[in-house]
Order: C-alpha cells, then structure tokens, then sequence
C-alpha cells in the first residue's frame, strides 16, 4: 500500500459506485417491470372497450367501431391492431390496419369467463416488435334483454396488439435516467470522500511537516502538535518520547565527545612535554628514564580509558553474552578491597567489611570483579580521611544486594542521575589525572547486561552504590571480618 489516500479512496469510491450500480440496475429493473405491467393493463383496457361496444340481436353480432374515436387503429405509420371473432369460431372484424390479414394467436384463448387475460410478445403484421393481448368475454348487450325470445349472449374473442417501441424508448429512458443519476451521485461521493479524506489525513500531514521540520542540532522536547485524532495520539507520543530520548542520547555523545577530547589533551600535552625534555637532555640518563616513565604511566591512562569506551560500546551492541555460574562475591570483594590499597596511600579510610566467608552469588565473575572493583574503588577514593567504607551484603527474598557506602558531603540528590554517564565528575575532581569518570557508567551497563541493577543512594551525606542481583541458590550469614586502614586512588 503506497498511499493511504488513494487506498480510502479506491475503496470507498469502488464500494459506493458497485452500491448505486446494483441500486440502479434494481432501480430500472423495477421500473421496467412497473412499465410493462402498466402497457399490458392499457392493452387489456383496450379489450375491455371492444367489449363495451359489442351489440347482440338475436343471431346477428355487431361492432360499433369508429376510426375518429380510435384512430391508432388505421393511421398508415406504426398502427395497432385488433380482431373480433366468436369464441373456437371466424373472425367477424378487424382493424384497417390488418386488411386482410390476420392477427397470429399462438396460444389458445379459451377458458371460463371473467379469467384473466393472456399477454405475448411477438412481431407484429409489419415486422415491429409487439406485444399481444387475448380474452374471451361475452357480449353485454344483448336484445331483447328479456322475455323468452332473449338470446344466449355470445362468447367473443378480442385480440389487440401494438408496438413496443413506446416501451421500449421508456425503458431506456429510465436506464439513461438512472444512469445519469449514478454518474452524478458517483461524482458527489467522490468529492465528499476525498474531502472527507483529505480532512482526515490531515493531522498525519501535520505530523509529517512538524517530523520535517526537526532540527537535529535543536530538538523540541515535543513535537507540539496539539490534540491529535485517537489513532494518531499513540504515534505522536512515541515520536515526543523519541525526539526525548534522541535528544538525550545526542546531548551525551556531544558531552561524551568533548569529554574524551578533554581527557585526551592533557596526556597528549604531557606526552609531548615529556618526549621534548628527553631529546633536550639527551645526556641526563637519569632525566630520560623520567620521560620514559612519564609517558608509560599517561599510555597506560589512555589505553584504560580506550579500553573502558570500547567495553561500553560491546555493551551496548550485545556482542558478549555474560556466563551464568556460582561466584565467591567475598573473595571478589576482598580482592578489590587489596588493589585498592595498593594503589597508593594517599588517602586513609576506614573499611567495615560486613561480606562473610564463602558468600556465594549466581552470575559472571569477570563482569562481577569489574563491578565490585569499581564501586569499592570508587568509595575508597572519594570517601573523607578518616570516614568510614562500608561493605554489606543482604539476602532478599527476591534475591542479594551488595551496598558498598561512604560519606560524600559534596553530593547533592541531583548528581545521583548523572553520576552513571560517562566521563561526569564533580568540578573538583578535574584536575584528578587518574579519574576517567568512566568506572560508574561501565558498572552500570555491566549490571543491566547480567539482568542486575545498580542503585545510587543518598541519605544524610552518606553515599551508598547498591548492586541488585537475581535470586540463586547459594546462600550464608553475613559476619563483620574487620577493620583496616587502607589507601586508594581509583576509577570512578
């Protein structure tokens, strides 16, 4: 289907021209039948006249027949025609018309009287097409009307027959009529259709200009359309939601972007910097191994953060599909709890481990070890010195839940929707080289990918990143294990 309109259209138009073509067809059926039951009823009215002037005397029959009160009978161009004759018996009188002639009865008209008469279409003497009207009737008037010398009235057949063409022409008439009306009815049906149509596609028109005028730089939150017919509705909801969500997603990749070329410069910088001492002082071997390690340590920076990109990108196309098994969730978290303190002692924070020995969880290890790094990390980093990290996890009748909480007085409830995007940070974290802003978005789209869910919380300055995942089989007490003094600098 190319076209709706013209869909409507050839539909509606095709249904209502075969309704009037059936109508009048019907129409002129009925009309036709209605005109020749009327020409058979003027045939047998002409009957009944010759009857009415038919005389008996005695033996002797008579027909008081005059040309001037019926001239049809004996005009020279398309006459009618009639004969008198008794009943099985002669013809007594005839029409001018007929001469010597006589009228073809192929039907035998006998039978009680007062029965109905008999009709037929048959040519006439002169070739025309005609149509024929029989009946016996008996003679009225007879003399004397009384006494002993009354004689039995005759039975008399009357036939008369004249042309169809009369009929013909109206039957044609009504056809052309009918027709004309058809044509007339067809044209006014099409014009109110295809303004009904038009008028009825008019808000998908809307819908298409409002579509064609978006501006991908400027995206409306909706297409402010107005009110729309019910059927349009559910579509031009899904396109505000969409144009809400393109203009989300185009808002992200345009920070994303300037993020990555933020992120990028300044190891690009202190690549070149460094690259320019070293062939500056090409004799300070002790200066050249600074170089060297400088510009190790800002590769290695950028190649983590290329990585972390394009793990989000598999992510997001579902390349990797993420394995299903038992995983120690306590021995994953005091793995990260070790590499975060080995990172650097720059800051000490206290870490209240409440995960027990052997806390077992259905899922991915690898993706779980990803996770758990980052929010331990994330904690660790961002926690004041001195304030506690705390680790819980809690068995759910709908499944476990990790929380991994620490003080952050510098978040607000508004950041809690963006500390997931890529590359956000708080203003004072900027000039930290080593946060990509890239551990909370990747955490994330890890847990959706496995079926879990990662929440942010804030109540009473204290942060908590909680990780939701599906009910599994394994299950134990959790216990507190300790408290330790540990250091960390890490992704967020």
């Amino acid at each position: 289907m190319k076209s709706i309109r013209s869909f409507l259209l050839r539909r509606l138009l095709g249904g209502t021209a075969l309704v009037l073509v059936a109508a009048g067809i019907a129409v002129s059926l009925l009309v036709a039948r209605s005109l020749e039951a009327q020409f058979d009823r003027n045939l047998d009215d002409r009957v009944q006249a010759f009857a009415s002037i038919l005389f008996q005397e005695g033996d002797r029959l008579e027909l008081e027949f005059s040309e001037e009160l019926m001239p049809e009978y004996a005009r020279a161009q398309a006459p009618d025609y009639f004969e008198v004759g008794l009943d099985r018996g002669p013809t007594f009188e005839r029409s001018d018309s007929l001469g010597e002639g006589s009228l073809a009865v192929p039907v035998e008209l006998g039978g009680e009287l007062g029965a109905e008469p008999t009709w037929w279409s048959a040519p006439l003497p002169d070739g025309r097409d005609g149509r024929y009207v029989g009946r016996v009737v008996e003679i009225h008037h007879v003399y004397p009307e009384e006494g002993p010398d009354r004689p039995i009235p005759a039975r008399i057949r009357v036939v008369v027959a004249r042309g169809r063409e009369e009929l013909v022409a109206a039957e044609r008439g009504v056809l052309a009529w009918s027709a004309l009306v058809c044509l007339v009815l067809i044209g006014g049906i099409a014009f109110l259709s295809w303004t009904a149509v038009h008028r009825g596609l008019e808000p998908a028109q809307r819908l298409a200009r409002a579509v064609d005028a978006l501006d991908v730089q400027h995206l409306p939150a909706s297409l402010g359309l107005g009110e729309m017919p019910s059927e349009l509705r559910p579509v031009a909801e899904k396109t505000d939601a969409l144009l809400r969500r393109v203009d989300g997603a185009l808002r992200r990749e345009r920070r994303t972007t300037a993020d990555i070329a933020h992120e990028l410069r300044t190891p690009i910088s202190e690549v070149v910097t460094a690259s320019e001492v070293a062939l500056r002082d090409g004799g300070d071997v002790e200066g050249l191994r600074r170089s060297l390690a400088t510009v190790r340590a800002v590769a290695w920076r950028m190649g983590r953060s290329v990585a972390t990109l394009l793990e989000l990108a598999r992510l997001e196309m579902g390349v990797d599909r993420p394995a299903r098994e038992s995983v120690d969730l306590a021995q994953i978290l005091r793995e990260s709890l070790r590499s975060a303190a080995a990172t650097g002692p720059d800051r000490a924070a206290r870490v209240l481990n409440l995960v027990a020995e052997a806390e077992t969880v259905l899922g991915d290890p690898e993706i779980l070890r990803i996770i758990v790094s980052n929010l331990v990390s994330n904690a660790l980093a961002y926690a004041p010195p001195g304030t506690p990290v705390e680790c819980r996890l809690e068995r759910e009748r709908g499944g476990w839940s990790l929380a991994v909480a620490n003080d952050a007085a510098d978040l607000s409830e508004e950041d809690l929707a963006s500390l997931a995007e890529p590359f956000w940070r708080k203003d004072r974290s900027r000039s930290d080289r080593d946060r990509s802003g890239l551990g909370l978005a990747l955490s994330r789209a890890l847990a959706v990918k496995c079926g879990m869910e990662l929440r942010f919380e804030l109540e009473g300055g204290r942060f908590a990143a909680t990780l939701h995942g599906p009910r599994d089989r394994a299950g134990g007490a959790g216990r507190e294990t300790g408290l330790a003094d540990v250091s960390s600098k890490s992704l967020r």
